[in-house]
């Protein structure tokens, strides 16, 4: 073997052990491997999160003009407890108050709720999956102001560690007490993204952003209408604490298409549009109680 050989394979082994080492960028400066993150959902008995929603409403029903409604609402979510890994967390809409305009008739405020007051409670897991849930009192028939198909903050993600730009999907059959009595389901697929993490509303938080499809039903047979199908398709952004692992803010947006089938087999068709934001407005840890 030669000098010049010798040398040639020097200079090939330089180059394989850089390439091979290099982890952070490439020779264009391009990231060649992502970070992983892990973020999960944690709470302890005694746990209070007061959440603050602004969420904006278009509803048309049977192509008529459209509701529109500007809400804000506040929630209260207390841990029950928590049991091998899963938590009981109850629910109770404690304000709300909303204008509405429809026909050139606007600013008509609007303060009352028979949701207001109601506390319902759901069990989850690390990962967002339900498994049961309840309401203080089951014969008393109400639905949340967002309605049957209300945007919800607690959902399955069922992932504790990603890298980076990796995406994954996820599908469920939620029964969703917080939405109204009696209880909406919804079965729907999501396909998440973990994105960079960032900083906000003091806090420093994994970024899961998604698109979801899927289908509801609910049944009302205490009313004029039989049942009421829904279509839904959607995004939204979701930030946890990578600190405290509660969801910090949710911003999300959802088209549903209904059918509203009455008694008489009659189908009306309808539409109802949501965007809102969920803030965490404050977190009282049990141990400050």
């Amino acid at each position: 073997m030669n000098l010049r050989t010798v040398f040639l394979s020097l200079v090939l082994l330089l180059f394989y052990c850089q390439l091979h080492s290099q982890t952070e960028e490439d020779f264009f400066g391009a990231k060649l491997e992502s970070d992983t993150i892990c973020y999960q959902y944690k709470f302890n008995p005694g746990d209070t999160l007061i959440y603050h929603v602004a969420g904006w409403d278009s509803i048309s029903i049977d192509y008529d003009s459209p509701l529109l409604r500007t809400r804000l609402e506040r929630y209260r979510i207390v841990c029950d407890s928590a049991i091998a890994g899963r938590f009981f967390l109850s629910q109770t809409l404690i304000h709300y108050a909303a204008k509405e305009s429809k026909d050139g008739i606007d600013g008509v405020d609007r303060s009352q709720s028979m949701w207001v007051g109601r506390t319902i409670w759901f069990e989850i897991d690390s990962v967002g999956r339900r498994y049961s849930y309840g309401i203080s009192d089951s014969s008393l028939v109400a639905m949340s102001p967002g309605g049957a198909f209300n945007l919800n903050l607690f959902f399955p993600f069922d992932a504790i560690c990603k890298t980076v730009n990796e995406s994954w999907r996820v599908s469920s059959m939620d029964e969703l007490i917080e939405n109204g009595m009696p209880v909406t389901i919804l079965r729907q697929t999501k396909l998440f993204r973990l994105l960079e993490p960032v900083d906000t509303l003091g806090y420093s938080c994994s970024r899961l952003t998604y698109i979801n499809t899927g289908q509801g039903s609910i049944e009302l047979s205490e009313t004029g209408i039989a049942k009421v199908n829904c279509v839904i398709n959607g995004h939204g952004i979701l930030d946890i604490s990578l600190e405290h692992n509660f969801p910090v803010h949710l911003f999300a947006t959802v088209e549903q298409k209904l059918t509203i089938v009455k008694k008489n087999k009659v189908e009306i068709p309808g539409w109802h549009y949501i965007t809102a934001h969920f803030i965490l407005e404050q977190y009282i840890p049990a141990k400050a109680q």
